[in-house]
């Protein structure tokens, strides 16, 4: 099969899928009462509690590891974490099975509850899309992912910071990595949940061209600061030096794909948060929640996307 030939960044974000693609501006008027949490001025409220039941960030916690079943061999270590307060950090990597030579990576951040290999377990097989992408006769790409526990990719309170581990310590390890054979000058970030959050903080942080594209499911994104939880910001404080909102402007210049299902807790904040992008990112919804069945379903998606920008 021939390759794909690249689209222009213009085209890349007004990509239609088999979903429906929303324009980043519909429905603003509905969202006006939570504007004003996006400003660039630290916001005075007074934070309340999140309400009893269970958000739909918190996943069910994966207290046995995933069933893998793949034809590429996961890779797999662990490193001593300074900026995870010394712990004992494991990592995963997955290339194409059939490929040889130095590959680009995407760097996977995993949702809350979950871990480095979660994303390659029998619930969602990243790896397996990606195999079937590759053998179609489109470029290849490695997935690399890193354990940052329940930090939410930042500096906490308990002294860890999941985005410093990454950027600073999993990066250049990958780099320096000759068995695996990686390229790191610039990659791609996915993630969902938790990790969509953190994929597209990492993004902001390195901004293009180290970043060729970020894709991203169901984003933990709070847009009320005084509705946040406890397991995502320590303070008001915290959350204000944190939070994306008013951070639109990072990426003007980076292909952005966000999906997330029209029945999704963060469905409202994510609709909200994408308004504010210049140009606007490409934006898939479709039925579905914050479940492992719908972001299985939209992989296929990113995946290209991903790879259509790597290998530009």
């Amino acid at each position: 099969m021939p390759l794909r030939q690249p689209e222009s960044p213009e085209h890349e974000r007004a990509r239609v899928t088999r979903r429906t693609l929303l324009t980043a501006g519909l429905g603003i008027a509905a969202l006006s009462g939570l504007a004003a949490c996006s400003g660039d001025e630290p916001t005075e409220v007074e934070p309340r509690k999140m309400e009893a039941r269970a958000a739909d960030d918190e996943l069910p916690s994966e207290t046995t590891p995933p069933r893998i079943e793949s034809d590429a061999p996961l890779i797999t270590g662990s490193f001593r974490s300074a900026k995870m307060a010394g712990r004992e950090t494991r990592w995963a990597v997955a290339r194409p099975a059939g490929v040889s030579g130095q590959l680009p990576v995407v760097v996977v951040l995993h949702a809350l509850n979950t871990n480095e290999k979660s994303i390659f377990g029998s619930k969602l097989e990243m790896q397996t899309v990606v195999q079937q992408y590759v053998d179609a006769g489109n470029p290849p790409f490695a997935l690399a992912a890193a354990d940052v526990a329940r930090n939410y990719y930042h500096a906490r309170a308990d002294g860890t910071d999941g985005a410093a581990m990454i950027l600073d310590e999993f990066l250049p390890m990958l780099a320096a990595n000759r068995e695996l054979e990686l390229s790191t000058e610039r990659i791609g970030l996915f993630g969902w949940s938790m990790g969509g959050y953190g994929a597209l903080r990492l993004g902001a942080m390195l901004g293009a061209p180290r970043v060729a594209a970020i894709a991203v499911s169901s984003p933990a994104l709070w847009a009320d600061p005084r509705n946040f939880p406890p397991r995502a910001f320590d303070s008001l404080a915290d959350y204000q030096a944190n939070s994306l909102f008013g951070q639109q402007n990072a990426f003007a210049r980076i292909p952005l794909l966000i999906e997330i299902g029209s029945s999704d807790q963060f469905f409202t904040y994510t609709r909200q948060w994408a308004a504010g992008l210049h140009p606007p990112a490409a934006f898939g919804t479709s039925a579905g929640g914050h479940t492992n069945r719908y972001w299985r379903s939209v992989l296929p998606d990113q995946v290209a996307f991903l790879g259509r920008n790597l290998a530009r």
